[in-house]
């Protein structure tokens, strides 16, 4: 069994000692709906190496990891195994393909299949994507629900950003499915792009299902601190600042101030200032990558 989380007095999540009752998907989703959480993606070729960030990220203050089974050198069910169980975070177990913007060179029914080999180990999350063959995604559902892990729905678009009309009806897809949360990810290239996104966030904010929605590169990276103000679950940064990350996210540190910050104010009271954060889309980032906390602090008092 993984640690056991708990919600310290800082709002973060930590993890309790081993054998410990561990929170199931459905309560870490509870926690959700009151707040979002922090994911922080581990790329890392060995499952010492990906321990090792692991423990980083849970020391800097994650509240789950996305476990990315592509970067993995070699992959089998011993290692999936060990990796999931010894984690002291919440995993969302991801194994993307090239055409997803994920490192898995083999092929599609292989990829699938270790994703459903890491599943048996019982990981909170799965994410599975939405463009992938429907009977094939229902089977990988099927499996999660089964071994009560928690069901993440991804559509990407590395390109542009969709209408209003049409992420609405992504979103309307991805319900169908039955996953537990829509995953919804764009490549905004003007400022009408960003309202988009940010726009269909009120409609999501009333449907049952919870949802995720940010845009990359760095005309997204507005996106990533706007939208779990107006309503979505997660938010998705590095573990460290770094440069050349061309997908638009603040490093953990950074993510973790803002979050803290946000806590302090009541998100709750924070997502009832709709009007206020929907003009904050033209705040830009400070010169180091890390989130303008103080100009946001002014905005929302």
């Amino acid at each position: 069994m993984a640690n056991r989380i708990y919600t310290s007095p800082a709002g973060c999540f930590n993890y309790m000692p081993r054998g410990v009752n561990m929170l199931s998907s459905k309560d870490i989703l509870s926690v959700m709906k009151e707040k979002p959480l922090i994911c922080t993606p581990i790329a890392a070729g060995n499952s010492d190496s990906y321990l090792n960030s692991l423990q980083s990220a849970k020391n800097m203050g994650s509240d789950i990891a996305e476990f990315r089974i592509d970067y993995f050198n070699n992959i089998s069910s011993e290692i999936l195994n060990n990796v999931i169980n010894e984690s002291e975070l919440p995993l969302i177990v991801t194994n993307r393909n090239r055409e997803d913007g994920g490192m898995f060179s083999g092929g599609e029914d292989i990829r699938l299949e270790v994703l459903e080999t890491a599943i048996e180990s019982k990981p909170s999350f799965v994410d599975i994507e939405l463009a992938i063959n429907k009977q094939k995604r229902d089977k990988i559902i099927e499996k999660a629900r089964i071994n009560d892990v928690g069901i993440i729905c991804s559509y990407h678009d590395f390109r542009h950003t969709p209408t209003p009309n049409e992420i609405l009806k992504i979103y309307s897809d991805i319900n169908e499915t039955g996953a537990n949360v829509a995953k919804m990810v764009f490549t905004p290239v003007t400022n009408k792009d960003i309202h988009s996104i940010l726009s269909v966030t009120e409609k999501f904010s009333n449907n049952e299902m919870l949802f995720t929605i940010f845009g990359m590169r760095q005309k997204g990276q507005i996106t990533r601190m706007l939208t779990p103000l107006l309503g979505a679950c997660l938010t998705y940064c590095s573990l460290y600042k770094d440069p050349n990350n061309n997908l638009g996210q603040a490093d953990l540190q950074s993510t973790r101030k803002y979050f803290d910050m946000m806590e302090t104010k009541g998100w709750s009271v924070i997502r009832n200032k709709r009007d206020v954060l929907m003009n904050l889309d033209q705040i830009e980032f400070n010169e180091d990558g890390s989130y303008p906390l103080a100009t946001i602090d002014q905005l929302l008092k």
